[in-house]
């Protein structure tokens, strides 16, 4: 087996794994993408298996998505955990302050007709 062949695979089984990890989060992610990040993870695990355990030469596919898709999904997935956090402090927030030395909105002041 070539170097470059082992680092295609251990490529295959890292980001198998990493996806894999990042689709058994449930907070922050919508259940469609963690179904496609937890299929095409196990796909690039299943795959690098094969190739590690049981391929013995001849062709092979290359995938170039096994270098891109990882990043866009860790990319996207801390993203979206962020974004996440953000509107979770936003809605926390239950209306505007009164302005500076102003009564409440409900408080009507005294003499007011």
């Amino acid at each position: 087996m070539t170097t470059l062949f082992l680092i295609y695979v251990l490529f295959l089984l890292g980001s198998g794994i990493a996806m894999l990890a990042i689709a058994s989060v449930r907070k922050g992610q919508a259940q469609a993408r963690r179904l496609w990040t937890g299929v095409l993870g196990a796909g690039f695990l299943i795959y690098g298996l094969y190739l590690l355990l049981f391929f013995r030469g001849g062709h092979y596919v290359l995938f170039s998505y096994v270098f891109i898709l990882p990043v866009l999904v860790i990319a996207r997935f801390f993203r979206d955990r962020l974004l996440g956090r953000k509107t979770d402090r936003v809605t926390a927030f239950n209306g505007q302050p009164p302005a500076y030395g102003q009564a409440p909105a409900n408080d009507q002041p005294p003499g007011y007709l």
